[in-house]
């Protein structure tokens, strides 16, 4: 192949991949899940969630309507964010507190923080935020449950919302990782009740083994980014601890009676990988 015709090739493929890449990052798309299981109460047969993660400060459109449009399409019952839904410039969060009040217009929200949250805020930051999402109808689960009943059964959120030293090779987190383990876990949340159906909003979903010998019957996660490049047959090539071929990366996994769904989220680099907005049914067998 000469010169003139390597540089034609380059060109189409160039002139092929970044429209793609564009179109993908400004066009999030629905991911629609189904999970039956025994252990939901039948009161909750057909329980709708809208779940979003990794938003990281973007903005899609005008303040975020076309999201917004396509969530309330879903009509969910439950709107989950389950962390980095902030990020680097996390002072310039006004976007994303206005999404916040917009959803929780829909439907209730509940949010649970992430890495980036605990990483790039203070403290003060921090409470300012949970406090702000808090005025805008949101309900931060960090280490903490919420009941949801009806026709006298009720099922449970827990939010998971652990240290910088269960991140394994992110950013500061290189040194010092610790593996996350089921007494780490009881340390957080406690013995989880065998009797109530658990949703677990946890943005880590490496962690699910551990979730799942908790006892979740539903985990719901991030992070991972789909894997960040997505490649035909196998999708998801990397991780953000910079690790090929992650387990978890994206869609629903099993572990004996606990399921995973691992979102792709929304924000930050992605190649062939469109921003996910998950739309997931509970059903009751």
């Amino acid at each position: 192949m000469d010169r003139r015709t390597s540089m034609l090739t380059a060109s189409f493929m160039i002139g092929g991949v970044v429209p793609r890449i564009c179109r993908d990052m400004s066009q999030p798309e629905v991911s629609r899940y189904k999970i039956s299981t025994k252990r939901l109460p039948k009161e909750f047969n057909g329980l709708r969630i809208v779940q979003l993660s990794d938003l990281h400060n973007k903005v899609f459109g005008r303040s975020n309507s076309p999201l917004i449009k396509l969530i309330a399409g879903e009509t969910p019952d439950l709107i989950f964010m389950t962390g980095d839904m902030i990020s680097h410039d996390a002072p310039k969060i006004s976007e994303f507190l206005k999404l916040a009040e917009k959803l929780a217009n829909i439907a209730p929200l509940y949010y649970v923080n992430g890495n980036h949250e605990l990483s790039d805020l203070d403290e003060d930051a921090f409470e300012y935020i949970a406090q702000k999402l808090s005025c805008a109808g949101a309900v931060c689960l960090d280490n903490d449950h919420a009941d949801i009943e009806r026709g006298g059964s009720r099922i449970r959120l827990c939010g998971l919302c652990y240290s910088a030293e269960y991140y394994r090779g992110v950013r500061e987190y290189k040194r010092g990782w610790k593996a996350f383990l089921l007494t780490d876990m009881i340390n957080y949340l406690g013995i989880k009740d065998p009797d109530i159906y658990t949703i677990l909003l946890a943005h880590n979903p490496l962690d699910f083994e551990v979730h799942a010998e908790w006892g979740a019957e539903l985990s719901m996660g991030g992070h991972v980014h789909g894997g960040l490049i997505r490649l035909p047959l196998i999708n998801g090539i990397l991780s953000p601890e910079r690790r090929l071929m992650p387990k978890y990366k994206e869609g629903v996994y099993r572990i004996g009676d606990s399921y995973l769904i691992a979102n792709r989220g929304l924000g930050r680099f992605r190649i062939h990988n469109p921003p996910e907005v998950v739309s997931l049914r509970l059903f009751s067998e």
